[in-house]
């Protein structure tokens, strides 16, 4: 059975940088323990697929790139596209383009995304969105 576990956004982009391609955290982290098994530490039996979740989260787990929802709609209604990269129970993710030439002042980013991209989330299998105005975020 997967687990689902939480750890700091910082921890998390250091798992980023480590990844190769299209890799999930899951495979970082086998990666490390496989380097760690084979520099002196004891080897543990790792799966060959990626990671899934069973459970859905009850909250839905969305971030900001630039931080904070207040300073990354300041950015959207200058640049109007941003991208949303979508992580799966299911191990994937996905990223897609957003073109927000109707989002205006008014327009409260989390309600749009729920109403779009996020609509159905849980049962889409959708645990964490990440939404970003700079592409080379999810690269």
């Amino acid at each position: 059975m997967s687990q689902v576990i939480r750890i700091s956004d910082e921890l998390y982009r250091r798992l980023e940088a480590l990844a190769e391609g299209f890799d999930t955290p899951n495979n970082v982290i086998e990666r490390l323990l496989e380097y760690y098994g084979q520099n002196g530490g004891e080897s543990l039996p790792l799966p060959d697929r990626p990671a899934q979740i069973t459970a859905i989260p009850a909250d839905l787990d969305l971030i900001f790139y630039p931080p904070g929802e207040e300073r990354f709609k300041r950015e959207l209604l200058k640049s109007r596209k941003a991208y949303v990269k979508l992580h799966k129970t299911d191990g994937t993710s996905e990223t897609k383009s957003w073109e927000a030439r109707k989002f205006s002042e008014s327009s409260d980013v989390s309600r749009n995304l729920r109403s779009g991209f996020l609509r159905g989330w849980k049962k889409k299998g959708i645990f964490k969105a990440e939404v970003s105005i700079d592409p080379s975020k999810f690269a």
